[in-house]
């Protein structure tokens, strides 16, 4: 007899559940019976169904990357007491919570499923997972907003050539620029012209609130720091960003900074790559584990599922930059760990380099470090031969906090947005290149810095790190100070 496509499409879906009912799952909750071409959406509101204040454990569930095998994870995931958030069948990640303790034993039991993984170390209040409503910054204010320098005048705007590339483009609102962090205020006279609010969305909880204003901050203005460094307008007041013609796209992965988590990590670049994102900025250290381990069942669960969303948003043409990290660490050498889990309590454990910093560590990333105002790196900067790719200005930079004010702050996470605005000039002027192209034009423009004789940021005559040469430079900065007025062929 001759099947058709779609005959043969159902014939397989019901040989491959009648598998997995053989493997156990006897009783399909009703819950479960969405086909496969219904999951997968970016926009669904998950059901919160269990009583106020119940504490459930979130998760990462890792399988084939199609819709049917995603589908097929859901129906696992319901069968072992649990509750779908999110699918993500463009990378094979579905996102669910429970409050039982051998959920995520039963799940791996099952054919198709790769891995399960906690994405904290202690239960959370099934609330978390519903929708934001009225979202209002009730974090600290500026301690310094009065004494912002007049525009273009803060170090890191000579240091750059900001000026000189200016007077050649500003960037192109062809360009979307993705802030991956705590929230943007889009309200911020700097930022308002930029802000593209069709393209922002809040994926603090692993699914996609797109409610009004979703994507600002509540506790934290470091994302609208950073978004300031990228795209503030040249308007005559307060600071200027490196690309202010480009746009800005605000996706929330947390309330404070260094808190994001597997789950909003991994609706966040789904995000970024189906919405055409050119460049993200990832200025964050993610929990439970600073460092994700592969000995580890839960950490090799979190790697793979956010490893699999960056390099789906790399395949899409999405470029990832991210903060080195404050450590001030030779990332080549590290041994121990001492700040995670980071949702607990911290205890000292054994690790080696293999153990990944996400996302800054993934393959492709352009791991950024921070500069001084002497170009010199940044006592806190980490180090390493492959992990720091360029390096930028992070020290005392100037820019915007939530409330129209401004305020000067230190870390990597000032250092990586200076990489992505330089992205992003070089994007505008050149619409046609691919993210490793625009990649490749930020590495080669560059400005090389050598290793210092003696790195003694302590001023107390001893070197407090060593500098080493490297395939594509040396370990303090990589190839060096990202340059925006070479980047875009202005005069120096």
């Amino acid at each position: 007899m001759r099947r058709t496509a779609g005959t043969l499409k159902r014939s397989l879906r019901v040989v491959v559940v009648a598998a997995l009912l053989g493997a156990g799952l006897s009783a399909v909750p009703s819950t479960a019976s969405a086909s496969p071409a219904e999951t997968g959406s970016l926009t669904t509101r998950p059901s919160v169904a269990e009583p106020p204040g119940t504490l459930v454990m979130p998760q990462v569930i890792v399988t084939r990357a199609d819709r049917l095998h995603t589908w097929l994870a859901e129906l696992a995931i319901r069968h072992a007491g649990g509750t779908v958030v999110s699918s993500y069948p463009q990378v094979g990640v579905v996102v669910a919570y429970s409050a039982k303790d051998d959920f995520a034993a039963k799940v791996r039991r099952n054919p198709g499923i790769d891995a399960v993984g906690a994405t904290r170390t202690a239960k959370i209040p099934v609330e978390f997972f519903a929708a934001r409503k009225d979202v209002r910054y009730t974090g600290p204010g500026s301690p310094n907003s009065g004494q912002v320098p007049a525009e273009g005048t803060a170090w890191d705007v000579p240091a750059l050539g900001v000026n000189e590339a200016h007077a050649v483009t500003q960037g192109s609102r062809k360009v979307v620029v993705g802030v991956l962090d705590v929230g943007v205020d889009d309200t911020h006279p700097e930022l308002a012209g930029a802000f593209d609010a069709r393209d922002s969305v809040s994926c603090l909880s692993g699914w996609a609130d797109r409610g009004p204003g979703a994507w600002r901050p509540t506790l934290d203005g470091h994302g609208t720091h950073v978004a300031g460094t990228i795209s503030a307008a040249r308007d005559g007041a307060g600071v200027v960003g490196i690309a202010p013609g480009a746009r800005l796209a605000a996706v929330k992965l947390a309330e404070l900074d260094d808190t994001e988590t597997a789950e909003s990590m991994v609706c966040g670049f789904v995000w970024a790559a189906e919405h055409g994102f050119t460049v993200t900025n990832n200025s964050y250290r993610s929990i439970p584990w600073r460092y994700n381990c592969d000995n580890q069942v839960d950490q090799a669960a979190i790697k793979l599922a956010v490893g699999r969303a960056v390099a789906y948003a790399q395949r899409r043409d999405v470029l990832v930059v991210a903060s080195a990290g404050n450590a001030g660490i030779d990332l080549d050498a590290r041994s121990a760990d001492t700040e995670s889990p980071a949702d607990s309590t911290p205890v000292r454990r054994e690790i080696d380099p293999s153990c990944t910093r996400l996302p800054h560590e993934l393959p492709g990333v352009v791991g950024t470090g921070a500069l001084d105002e002497k170009s010199v790196k940044a006592g806190f900067s980490n180090y390493s031969a492959s992990r720091v790719t360029v390096a930028a200005p992070g020290v005392r930079t100037w820019s915007t906090w939530p409330g129209g004010e401004y305020r000067a702050i230190s870390g990597t996470s000032m250092a990586a947005p200076h990489a992505t605005g330089v992205a992003a000039l070089i994007a505008g002027r050149h619409p046609s290149w691919t993210a490793e192209r625009i990649k490749r034009e930020l590495l080669a423009t560059a400005k090389p810095l050598p290793c210092p004789e003696l790195y003694d940021p302590n001023g107390d005559g001893k070197a407090d790190a060593v500098c080493r040469p490297s395939a594509t430079g040396n370990t303090f900065y990589g190839r060096g100070s990202v340059n925006a007025a070479a980047a875009v062929g202005a005069n120096p």
